[in-house]
């Protein structure tokens, strides 16, 4: 088996496709807009992050809510950390730490997202 997506049921269907899209400069593969849900695929390496929203109620409980801690993080590595995390910062990104240089090998900071899960941006140290 291997992972091949990670599916976000937002809160705010627009505000994040906004962050995935522009602030983290993911590509967007696919959309839709239907009457039970919306939805948007980005690339992200390896696998993809879908955004899904439902505009019915369906899944209240699970979806319009935003909790204090997500209980997974995401990771996505970089060619230039320093780099992606100014553009970031100009942006006005919920910035968690700075880049450090972590004791496992990589170069990197943190920030959440509209849905408050922590997204790891990291750089493998030469």
């Amino acid at each position: 088996m291997k992972l091949t997506r990670v599916i976000i049921k937002a809160k705010d269907y627009r505000k994040s496709c906004d962050f995935y899209k522009n602030s983290l400069g993911l590509k967007m593969k696919s959309s839709w807009q239907r009457k039970d849900s919306w939805g948007a695929i980005f690339s992200a390496g390896a696998g993809d992050i879908e955004i899904i929203w439902y505009p019915s109620g369906e899944g209240l409980e699970t979806c319009n809510y935003i909790p204090t801690a997500a209980k997974f993080d995401i990771f996505l590595e970089a060619h230039d950390v320093d780099i992606v995390y100014r553009r970031l910062s100009a942006s006005g990104a919920d910035i968690i730490d700075q880049p450090h240089d972590a004791p496992w090998g990589f170069r990197m900071f943190s920030l959440r997202d509209p849905d408050n899960i922590r997204i790891v941006i990291a750089q493998a140290l030469q």
